[in-house]
């Protein structure tokens, strides 16, 4: 499974990374991983099957705009209590890497730093580096030690840099240059989210009614789902507007439905409900479909989920906020990459709001 959110890097620089709005970015640079939100904040990291060392770098747009680095040892089985910690093992080009436990916060399996100059001086150190290795003793189970592949993390590193407009100042990973630090543009503004208002209710006759509607309106070969399996939810989005979702196919562990807008009043005018990206998603279409859909009555809060496979460590999640006439993204994140990092949905965040 595989979404791309792709901006080619020179050419938006000048024109949406500096606007009030920006477009999402999400690419691969051989072994690395480069996402980018809409508030231009972003992170990579490496991306390789069966990876068990996993270094992952942040930063904040803006000129002083925070950034992180963490390295984690994901071996599932208990290491032997006789090795040393992570930290005091990794090695970069047969050398060993040293880091200062008053900077950095290290545990047996974990590092990571938020100083601003440990960051920056550990990044210039690996970046013209191939690998990193965790040393030590060699464990017949694994024929090939961990490692951090530094391929591709110079491009990643000149992507996020021509992404926040750091290219040429000094404050760039890659392309430091003499440029001042007031140069680097601010972080544009989140979009504001509609205000839902909780509506009244749906009476009971008022259920029946888009119900029986329902069921000669919508053609059975929309859906896979033999009729009898078919469940309907309707959910009140205003005082005269409700959203009806139908299960219409299920698959190993993805729930996909029919979705509708339908009038709360005769003659009950059904229409199909569309979720508009507000930037493209790579090649595929700019609407999502209705997987995994849930909707919360409360919040007008309308959430989707597709999984890219079953462990849940690649796919695309979105929410969605009803604004009186259609819905409206609220977040969105994706993980392309299914390489066993991002279990449980944790995916990167590409688009990002902020309540009214």
């Amino acid at each position: 499974m595989s979404r791309w959110i792709t901006a080619p890097l020179c050419l938006l620089a000048g024109v949406l990374a500096f606007s009030a709005q920006a477009e999402p970015m999400q690419a691969m640079y051989n072994d690395w991983q480069v996402s980018c939100d809409n508030l231009n904040h972003c992170a990579a990291r490496n991306s390789q099957d069966g990876q068990e060392l996993v270094m992952k770098i942040t930063r904040e747009a803006g000129p002083e705009g925070k950034s992180t680095i963490s390295i984690d040892y994901q071996r599932n089985s208990d290491e032997q209590s006789a090795d040393a910690p992570m930290a005091n093992r990794l090695q970069m080009n047969g050398k060993t890497l040293s880091f200062n436990h008053r900077e950095w916060d290290v545990s047996k399996k974990h590092l990571s730093s938020s100083n601003r100059l440990v960051v920056n001086d550990f990044i210039a150190a690996i970046r013209e580096g191939s690998s990193i290795q965790l040393a030590g003793k060699a464990d017949p189970a694994q024929p090939v030690r961990p490692m951090i592949s530094l391929k591709g993390l110079k491009a990643a590193l000149l992507a996020i840099d021509d992404r926040q407009g750091r290219v040429g100042t000094k404050t760039a990973w890659a392309n430091r240059g003499n440029k001042p630090v007031s140069t680097v543009p601010p972080a544009p503004v989140a979009p504001v989210l509609p205000r839902f208002s909780e509506p009244h209710a749906l009476s009971e006759s008022e259920i029946s009614a888009i119900t029986q509607n329902a069921a000669t309106t919508i053609e059975n070969n929309d859906c896979s789902l033999d009729p009898s399996e078919r469940e309907v939810h309707i959910f009140a989005l205003s005082n005269d507007k409700a959203l009806m979702t139908v299960n219409c196919d299920m698959g190993a562990y993805n729930l996909f439905a029919l979705g509708f807008l339908v009038s709360r009043q005769a003659p009950y005018k059904m229409e199909n409900l569309t979720l508009n990206m507000p930037f493209k998603l790579g090649d595929d279409e700019q609407s999502l479909e209705l997987i995994n859909a849930d909707f919360d009555p409360k919040t007008g809060m309308l959430s989707t989920y597709d999984k890219g496979r079953g462990i849940g460590d690649c796919g695309v999640s979105s929410r969605w906020v009803f604004d009186g006439k259609v819905f409206r993204l609220a977040a969105f994140a994706s993980e392309p990459a299914c390489d066993g990092y991002s279990i449980g949905g944790e995916w990167p965040v590409l688009w990002v709001t902020q309540n009214p």
